[in-house]
Parts: C-alpha cells; structure tokens; sequence
C-alpha cells in the first residue's frame, strides 16, 4: 500500500478530517428540546422519515470529512513501492541527479567540440526528456576539486543553469566529494522518509586518474582526507540506488596531450642581480614521440628565447633557461607550449622571490685595526663583498649588507637595532638595560641575534644577570657557568657531536667535510647550562660534553649561542676558511632568514597576502585582466610588514598570473597551478569502472534518447495527483448533495 510520505509533517493535516464531525456535535449540543402542542404533527411526519433524513446527513458529513482527509493526504504526497496493489495509480514524475563532470581534463577539443561541450549537450538531452507539468525534478551537481551542488529545482531552471555552465572548470576530478555530496542528498531524503528512487547519471570522459586513483585527494580547506571512491558508492548502493556513468570522452583511451608540467629553480636559489637557471618539464602523455617541440619562457611579462626539446612517447623532457631578476621580490615566470587540443596546460606559471640583502648588524666589542686582532675582522671578511676585485656592483649583488657599529653606539637612540635581520654580539660586555630591551623587542618581532663568547666578558655572573633569566624570558639560552681553558696550546678541545639535519650544520654531514668541523682547535670556552627552551647543536669532547653550540626560539625570532670567541683569541676557526666560510654563512643565512610566503596556489586556494609596506587601495588583478577591489582592514604584523584581508579561494579558480596592486607600491605576483594529473588523459575502460564497484554503472549513450525510460531508476510513485482529484470529486458531490437535500426538504414542508 502506501509505502511514505514526501512531506510527512503535512500527513497530520488528515486529522482535519473530524472538524466537519466536531462542529455537526457542537451544533446539536445547542439546540434544547422544548414541547408544544402543535409540534405533536411534526413529530409524527418526522418519525417516518426519520431514518431517510439520517442517511441523508451521514452521507453529507462523510463526502466532508473525506474531501478534507483527501486533500490532506494529497498535500503530503504519499508514495508506493513498486509490489503495491496502489503500483496503478502512481505517478510516473522523475527526480534525476545529474553530475557533471567539470573538470579541466574535460577542456580536451577532440574535433570542434570539446568533451565539455559534448557534456553539455548530453545534459541538455536528458532535461528535454523531463516534464515541468508533472513535477520532475532537477538537482544539478558540477564536479571539480570540489562540488558546486545546485538546488532541486525544475527542469526549465536546470536548462538555465546549465547554459550559464559555458567552460569547464581549471581543476581536477575529485568524485568522491562529488558522490558523497549525492549520498547526503539521499540519506538526508531517507530520513524525512521520502521514499521511491532517482536517476543518478554522471557525464563524464572516463579519465582513469579520477576512478582508478585509491584514495581522494585532500580536499581545498586542508582538512581531512574524504573517505574513497568506493565508501561513497557504498553509501549509495546502501540506499538502493546505483549511479549511471556516461562516457562521452574522446575515442582513444590515451589520447594525446603535451604539457607543461613543472617550473623548477635549479642550484641555491633566485638573487637580484644574478645569473641562475630555471629548469621547465615537459611531459608527453601521448603514444608518439614529439620532435622539436618549442618551449617558450617569459619572466616578467618579457619573453626570453625560446627552446626547442624533444620529448619521447609517455616520457619527458626538460628545457633549461638562463634567468637573471634585475631586482629584489617576487617576480612571475610563464613557461608556455605551442597550442595543442587541451590549452588549459599548455602554460604554467610560478613565482620565486629574489630576497633583498640581509641587514646584518655586528655589535664589535673589541674592533682592531688589523683583521687578525678584531673581534669581528673574519666575520666581516666572509660577509662584506670585495668591492675592489668585482666592482661597483659587487656591493649591490651581495646577500648581505653589513653594519658594523661599537656597543656604545648600540645604546644610542638613532642606532639601527629596528632595520637588521641579524644582530651579531661579538665578545661584547655588559649592555644597559635600554639597549637589552631593544634588543628584545628585535628578536621577539623576527630578527636574529647570535651571540659570541670571548674575554671582553668580564665577570660572568653580571653578564649572565642582564642576558639571562631563569624564567626563560632573557636573550641568553642559557645560564654561563665559568671559562674552560686548555691546559696550554698543544692541548685543545675538539667538536665531538653535532647535529647534522640542523641547516647551519648540514654541510659538514658530509663525511668529506666532516673533519672541517670535527679537528678544529678550540683553546677556551664558556661553559653553559642550556635553558629548557634551548636545543644543543653541537658539544665540544670534554668530559661534561659542553655545548659549542646553543640555539632557542625567542618569540618570532631566534638565538644562537656560540660559547668560544669568534676571532683567533680561543680557537683556529677562522684560520681555516674550510670550516669558518660555510659555518659562518649558513649561521648567517639561517638566523637572518626573511619571512617567505608561498605563492604557488593550487585553483581555489585562499591566501592572506603579507607585503611589506601599507597596502593602500588594493586591487587583484586576475589573468583575464578582471579587477576585483579588495576590501577590509589590513593588519600590520610584529615584523612591521603588513597582512592584507584573507583573499577568497573563490576569486582564483583559474590558472595563471594573478597580482595584487597597491597605490605607491610595486605589483605582488601570485601563480595559480594546474593540478598536474589533469594533463594525463588517459582513460578507464567501462569494466575497469564497473568494477570499482556494483553501483557504479557505464551506461551505452544513445543520441537522442533524452526521453527514454532510465534502466537504473524506478518510478517515483507518487499518488498525489488522485488524491488531489479524489478531494476535487468529493466537494463536487457534497455540495450537489446538499443542494438536492435542500431542495427536496423545502419541497416536503
């Protein structure tokens, strides 16, 4: 019989039914019997119709009640199962779930049309064979990295949305999202007890890294991992409902395509002013090798030679190109192909940051007028460019730009403690408490401080109370003990444990380099009890194992401690450019490191862009030369740069070049990628699909067939339509009955 009910909340409403029997008893509470002569007559006519009369008004009541429990029911829309002996009277209305693969993939032009537009075309197929007059209904899904789910709605707004679907999306397949999104939808309709089935069809080209993947990828918020293709297929099949997959692919299952897959920086690394090479792979997933294939490089917007590479059949290639960035920042590179039948990965774009110089502070607390005998003369040496030798530019092509200032200047109000990346303490005594503090502020808003053991310290104790806190609060990471010193010149200590994985250190991982590190003299050092907060880098072979080597967070910044002298005074370092070069620079390089945002984004991805100036009036600029105003406060950051408003994923969906531009300030590139897997076009064949799982169905697409029954979908059996009618004859009836009623009793009186 009736299986349930669309809308059961309304299915109350039949209760309504007994109003009609409410008021015909209130009715006859309020009439009073009151006895009169002639009234004996009218008893006597009356009491043989009597049983007549109540028939008459049995019936009356009964067509009402019925009209309003009709009405009601037909309101609530009941269904039936397909074995109901009501399997008649069902109505033949269709809900279909139309997936639509959105993907880039689906870009591919095979002859004129694209696969999105066969798509398309398909879609608009199966939403002619509906029928708005009898309730059909539409619920429209366009698949990509992530789902875009359209409302039920009817089959002539489903035509517009689909219409307004003009290009496929810049994004991957990920069809576990997209069927765990159908699966809610059913599940959320089973629990409203919605009964009957729908047609679920998926149009799509088949491409094998969407269905044979194992798992889904993370989806665009960074959340957990959706669960796998077929746990979504499960939730389906559970529902009695199983999904009809249309290929409307290209014919060949691996069809060709020549993309431009990564953009890789090789060596260290971008620098203003300097030569480097920018590596750009070509990947060929066609069944034929490509011959001469010219790969072009722009950066900037200025276009450099192009190359020509050969690229074998399902292989690779690479073209290498010679970048010089003539200043410091961020700066976009486009590497692009010659167009073939899928356009959407013929170019790729990165952005790499050339960094300014590192404003390297060195606080000399015994300055010399010979190298030897100055406490910083080496580290100067290693960090200032000889002008001399390489000429006007040296200065301005060096990665560092060093001050050297003495500790009374560092207690000057003007000194330049807030523009360094780097504050070097070499061997510098005691400091005020105002100097202390500054030098605080620095460290905690990102800057680096290493600090340099030596004689000029002086009473231990007293340095240690304006450095160090037991609470972890002071700059030192960790409390000074006493001098160690060897017993004379042919005994020394040597580094005996370091930690290879640190960046400062890595280099003499190495076992060629290790001996750099590992044999050099070391006469005299600060013995230091680490800080809890602190991390030992290196440990010197005495027999307490002391550290060489201190390191701790402070704030948003970083200490290091380097417990011997940083001259000749108490070791051999700098004798030996071997050891005292890569130790210093990678010191240097990881302490001053400048913040470095990311600004390669996958489609959809957000971002809170960090510049390093007021961003005034800003505006992002999209590839298709679309601006778009970027409102809300900015908010200035502890390293006194500025973070803009939360830029939405949502304004980047397509690949390319984005910049944001502020008044007075150069553009700030961002490059949004193509996932890479979507340039492999192979395809699944329909056993391998229908394997996956029993509800995933690979159905034959039939042109013009829009109206054909679908084999996977029962009919809905809804029955409202009769009942609706039902109500219709049972007032119809009523109110001819209780005219006939009327007429006939005034006729008798």
């Amino acid at each position: 019989m009736i299986e349930g009910f669309l809308n059961p909340g309304l299915a109350i409403g039949a209760t309504l039914a007994a109003v009609p029997l409410v008021i015909h008893l209130l009715n006859r509470q309020r009439h009073r019997p009151q006895r009169w002569a002639a009234m004996r007559f009218v008893l006597a006519a009356y009491r043989k119709t009597r049983r007549r009369v109540q028939l008459e008004n049995l019936l009356l009541l009964l067509l009402r009640m019925l009209a309003v429990a009709a009405l009601a029911f037909a309101v609530a829309r009941p269904f039936a199962s397909g074995d109901s002996p009501l399997v008649g009277l069902q109505e033949e209305r269709r809900d279909l779930v139309l997936v639509i693969d959105g993907s880039a993939s689906t870009g591919y032009r095979a002859e004129v049309e694209s696969v999105f537009d066969r798509i398309r075309e398909r879609a608009g197929e199966l939403l002619e064979g509906l029928d708005d007059g009898r309730g059909d209904r539409v619920r429209l899904i366009l698949a990509g990295e992530r789902p875009r789910v359209f409302p039920w709605t009817d089959p002539a707004d489903a035509r517009s949305i689909l219409q307004s679907i003009e290009q496929p999306l810049d994004e991957a397949l990920d069809l576990a999202l997209a069927l765990g999104e159908v699966a809610t939808v059913f599940e959320e309709s089973a629990q409203r007890g919605a009964g009957g089935g729908a047609e679920i069809r998926l149009l799509t080209d088949l491409q094998e890294s969407a269905f044979l993947s194992i798992a889904s990828t993370q989806d665009t918020d960074g959340g957990e991992t959706p669960p796998a293709l077929a746990e979504q297929l499960a939730r389906i099949d559970a529902l009695d409902l199983a999904v009809l997959v249309e290929d409307l692919g290209p014919k060949e299952l691996t069809p060709p395509n020549l993309a431009v897959e990564s953009i890789l920086v090789l060596g260290e690394g971008p620098r203003a002013g300097t030569p480097f090479e920018v590596a750009v792979g070509v990947s060929n997933h066609g069944e034929r090798e490509l011959l001469a294939e010219r790969v072009a490089l722009q950066v900037g917007g200025e276009r450099l030679p192009s190359q020509r590479v050969d690229v074998p059949a399902r292989g690779k290639a690479e073209a290498v190109f010679t970048v010089t960035l003539e200043d410091a920042g961020y700066h976009d590179i486009v590497a692009s192909l010659e167009g073939d039948r899928l356009s959407v990965d013929d170019s790729r774009a990165r952005v790499v940051l050339a960094p300014p110089p590192l404003e390297v502070l060195v606080v000399n607390g015994a300055p010399a007028d010979r190298v030897e005998e100055d406490e910083a003369g080496y580290l100067l040496a290693v960090l200032e460019p000889p002008t001399d030798e390489l000429g006007v530019d040296a200065e301005a092509r060096s990665p560092f730009r060093v001050r050297s200032i003495s500790p009374a200047e560092l207690e000057a109000a003007d000194s330049p403690i807030e523009e360094a990346d780097l504050i070097v303490l070499a061997n510098v005594p005691a400091l005020p408490s105002a100097a202390i503090t500054r030098l605080e502020e620095r460290v905690a808003a990102g800057a680096g401080l290493l600090i340099t053991a030596g004689d000029r310290l002086g009473d231990l104790p007293s340095w240690s109370e304006d450095l160090f806190r037991a609470d972890g609060t002071g700059l030192l990471p960790g409390e000074p003990v006493r001098r160690v010193s060897a017993a004379d010149r042919t005994r020394y200590y040597r580094v005996s444990e370091f930690d290879e994985t640190h960046p400062a250190l890595n280099f003499f991982g190495d076992e060629r380099w290790r001996p750099l590190l590992a044999e050099a003299p070391f006469y005299d050092f600060v013995a230091f009890t680490p800080s809890p907060a602190a991390r030992v880098l290196a440990t010197f072979d005495d027999a307490a194992r002391s550290p060489f080597l201190i390191e701790r967070p402070y704030g948003d910044g970083k200490v290091t401690l380097w417990t011997s002298s940083l001259d000749r005074a108490w070791n051999r370092v700098p004798d030996s450019p071997g050891t005292f070069v890569p130790l210093v620079l990678e010191l240097v390089q990881d302490l001053g490191a400048r913040f470095q945002q990311e600004r390669n984004l996958a489609v959809g991805t957000g971002l809170e862009l960090v510049v390093d100036s007021f961003p005034r009036g800003a505006t992002l600029l999209s590839p298709s030369g679309a601006q778009r105003p970027i409102e809300g406060d900015s908010t200035e950051r502890p390293d006194r740069r500025w973070a803009l408003p939360m830029l939405d994923g949502s304004w980047m969906e397509s690949v390319g070049v984005y910049a944001v531009r502020t008044e007075g300030a150069r553009s700030e590139p961002l490059a949004v990628q193509l996932d890479a897997r979507e340039s492999d076009l192979a395809r699944a064949t329909a056993l391998e699909v229908e394997a996956i799982h029993p509800a995933l169905r690979v159905a034959t697409v039939t042109k013009g067939d829009g109206n054909a029954a679908p084999e996977a979908a029962p009919r809905q059996g809804e029955l409202w339509r009769w009942l609706a009618l039902a109500a219709l004859v049972f007032l119809v009836a009523e109110s001819l009955w209780g005219a006939w009623i009327g007429t006939r009793r005034r006729n008798i009186s």
